[in-house]
């Protein structure tokens, strides 16, 4: 990474590294690395995913001390998930300083590969300045932005046990990607999405969003 867009990218960020090698890394997507060598920033994803999901327990474990396990676990997951990380990096801009493969246009990244740059920068944060920098960052551009993506399979889940009544899903390929249909007592709601747990998702938002 040239000195300019270094510090370009650590104004976005909002931090300073004091090892620029983990910078560059964080910034190498794994396309890049089977051209050129070297490492891609696959490791510290992993590295960063673990950080992030410990933060986040123990904010929602001090948050709310009457909460379950299933609660806090559930609470954790939608927060972390993918859609919400991507949204952060498109908003930092960040994206143009990774580095990738020839004729990878980044502009077409899918969800999970801009999520996973957000957990790499947060896995070289980590191992540069330590645990404390890391909830720097994340109250920076993660705690009070993110907002709990809705769990609406679970949501019908507790609906139906409720009434003593029970949901059932069918799902099945359709062009080029899944329609669930939800059964809720004879009735039925359907969804489409491109993987099966996604039309899972999208048939029970459209029960939860029709049932009185």
């Amino acid at each position: 990474m040239k000195p300019r867009e270094r510090a370009t990218c650590e104004k976005a960020l909002g931090y300073r590294f004091s090892d620029e090698k983990l910078l560059a890394a964080a910034f190498t997507h794994s396309s890049y690395v089977n051209e050129h060598g070297g490492e891609s920033n696959e490791r510290l994803e992993f590295l960063g995913d673990c950080v992030l999901n410990f933060i986040v327990g123990v904010r929602l474990y001090n948050a709310d001390k009457s909460a379950a396990e299933g609660s806090l676990s559930s609470r954790r997951a939608s927060l972390v998930s993918r859609a919400p990380l991507a949204r952060i990096v498109d908003s930092l801009g960040v994206m143009d300083m990774l580095e990738v493969g020839a004729g990878v246009n980044k502009s077409d990244f899918s969800v999970k590969a801009r999520s996973d740059l957000y957990e790499a920068v947060i896995g070289a944060i980590y191992l540069d300045g330590g645990l404390k920098e890391c909830e720097r960052f994340l109250d920076r551009t993660f705690f009070g932005t993110v907002e709990p993506e809705r769990d609406y399979k679970t949501e019908l889940q507790e609906y139906c046990v409720k009434r003593g009544i029970e949901a059932v899903y069918e799902t099945e390929p359709s062009g080029g990607g899944f329609t669930c249909t939800v059964d809720v007592a004879g009735a039925f709601y359907t969804g489409s999405a491109k993987t099966k747990h996604g039309a899972q998702i999208a048939a029970a938002k459209s029960a939860i969003e029709a049932l009185p």
